[in-house]
């Protein structure tokens, strides 16, 4: 009888132990879930407020650029939006601005006349800079074929009958860039021809003329056969201290004596702005890329377009930490 009653026991004691690790199990994955779902809203919501932030730093960016519209004739390298604090600090994170004027840079786009025909001019220019920058005549023909509407192969260049055969077949846009990693598609293109020519184009939807005032010495360089690298980089700066006012004040620059430049290919306004924000709160990191345009009748700011989380061609000197 005794025996008998251990033996119950036993038993009971067993099936108590047994049940005690099974609640100690689902317990312990109940914590373990609860956990993991506390910390990725902790996360989710770290995102969404570092998102916010670097949206405001876009908008102060559109701020400063419609009062720069109504305040100044001319925009230049020493206007408020090229001269932002790099690095502004808050509770639990930091903002890191910096502005582009794209109207600085040689348009892609304008390769290619609205009527689909060779823009003439441009490609000269983008066959001097291309030099400057010891590319290839054949990435510059590439990139033509790329942009026109024809099947012709120019000169050096690919269409259809190339981009077929790879392993990965695709064709030709034959239409305007709408982000520069397209130019990763091209015949012979690769990260490091587009490192190398990326401060000095955009690919912008409109025409666009070159603002001298912001422009690099390379990019002014192409505005004619005569303007060598040395006297580029005089009119470079004059950027940075005065700036020009006025086109003819550019034109008429004692560096420019002798060298006849086509006074409808410049200006010293601008219309398009690449807007670069890091936003970093709780330890996390939002990257966005937005471009602005601001219409030169009324100053009015639209978005373009929006890229989030980007690191394509993220420029190195928005790291720069001064106060």
């Amino acid at each position: 009888m005794k025996s008998r009653n251990f033996t119950q026991q036993g038993v009971a004691l067993i099936t108590v132990l047994l049940v005690t690790a099974v609640a100690a199990v689902i317990a312990s994955e109940v914590v373990s879930r609860l956990h993991f779902h506390i910390q990725r809203n902790q996360t989710q919501q770290a995102q969404a407020q570092a998102y916010q932030y670097a949206l405001g730093g876009v908008e102060l960016v559109r701020q400063l650029l419609h009062e720069d519209y109504e305040e100044n004739q001319f925009d230049s390298l020493n206007d408020r939006w090229a001269k932002l604090k790099p690095l502004y600090k808050f509770d639990q994170g930091q903002l890191k601005i910096q502005v582009v004027d794209l109207n600085s840079r040689l348009n892609i786009n304008s390769l290619i006349t609205a009527d689909g025909q060779l823009n003439k001019i441009a490609f000269q220019q983008f066959q001097d800079l291309f030099n400057s920058l010891n590319l290839e005549q054949q990435q510059l023909d590439v990139l033509v074929d790329w942009l026109d509407k024809d099947s012709l192969p120019k000169d050096l260049g690919s269409e259809d009958d190339f981009y077929l055969t790879l392993e990965s077949p695709y064709r030709t846009a034959n239409q305007p860039l709408l982000h520069l990693s397209e130019l990763l598609l091209l015949q012979g293109w690769g990260n490091k021809h587009l490192k190398l020519v990326a401060p000095h184009i955009a690919a912008l939807p409109s025409a666009t003329k070159i603002n001298v005032n912001t422009a690099s010495a390379q990019v002014l360089a192409t505005l004619a056969k005569d303007l060598n690298p040395q006297k580029a980089s005089s009119l470079v700066t004059t950027q940075q201290t005065s700036g020009f006012d006025s086109v003819e004040t550019f034109i008429t620059h004692d560096q420019l004596a002798g060298i006849k430049i086509n006074s409808s290919q410049v200006s010293v306004n601008s219309d398009y702005f690449l807007v670069y924000v890091e936003s970093i709160f709780a330890d996390t990191r939002i990257r966005l890329q937005s471009m602005l345009y601001r219409d030169g009748s009324s100053g009015d700011i639209s978005l373009i377009s929006r890229d989030r989380n980007s690191r394509f061609l993220w420029p190195k000197e928005t790291i720069n930490e001064k106060k």
